[in-house]
């Protein structure tokens, strides 16, 4: 009776265990009739301080290492560096809040991500805000796009096969009639102009410009943070270029 209930705990374990080890399977992309699968689990980081409170997520693949690792390096790196210059900031923050009536908030560090890709290309997209005082936080975006046939990491021009000339002008067209040319608030002519001049600038042909890209089975999308191509109202900007 004893070996008997022992066996019947030990197979419920097993279960449990093998439920939390799986990988959801995101199907993206085709190549003929056969959907290239990614599998891959979400990571959590969440942290309460008294001056930074911190919530992550962020993909691990289950047959990608280079990919894992430059992802987790890249949020790990920066979030230890804001940690850092939170806790050394909040001394100024708790006299400020003792001096007055007013009470200012903890920063804060979130990520999340999305994935995408095609048959060959996984793209991982992290939006990540930080909010260190003042009227609003700042959101910054980040993407990898690994190629799984070579094992490397790829350029816009790799995965479009377009010049930078070619998308710049594509994403500027577009970001004049979305953000000025369909405007129906009556803007005045100096503040169009102002725009235009933002757009030029941050979808200047050059590839600092066009590095947060993402691929989506056959198409391509370049994203532009607040204050790169408009002010912060206007929010993240993406824009299909193929």
């Amino acid at each position: 009776m004893k070996s008997k209930l022992f066996y019947g705990i030990l197979v419920l374990f097993s279960l449990m265990f093998i439920s939390c080890a799986s990988l959801p399977s995101v199907n993206i992309g085709k190549k003929g009739n056969k959907k290239t699968s990614f599998s891959y689990k979400t990571i959590e980081v969440s942290e309460k301080l008294d001056y930074l409170d911190t919530k992550i997520e962020y993909p691990e693949f289950e047959k990608y290492p280079e990919l894992n690792k430059r992802i987790s390096n890249t949020i790990m790196s920066n979030w230890k560096s804001f940690k850092s210059y939170s806790k050394n900031e909040w001394t100024s923050i708790v006299e400020l809040n003792n001096r007055g009536k007013s009470k200012l908030p903890v920063f804060e560090y979130l990520v999340n991500y999305e994935v995408s890709g095609s048959n060959d290309i996984v793209s991982v997209l992290l939006n990540t805000y930080i909010f260190n005082g003042g009227a609003h936080g700042n959101t910054n975006l980040t993407a990898f796009n690994y190629q799984i046939s070579t094992g490397k990491f790829i350029n816009i021009l790799t995965a479009s096969g377009m010049s930078y000339n070619e998308i710049s002008s594509i994403c500027r067209n577009t970001l004049y009639k979305k953000l000025i040319e369909n405007d129906k608030s009556g803007m005045p002519p100096s503040e169009q102009d102002a725009l235009r001049e933002m757009i030029n600038t941050g979808a200047f042909p050059q590839a600092g410009n066009f590095e947060i890209f993402t691929v989506d089975d056959e198409n391509l999308f370049v994203y532009f943070e607040p204050y790169s191509v408009a002010p912060y109202s206007y929010g993240i900007q993406k824009i299909q270029v193929k």
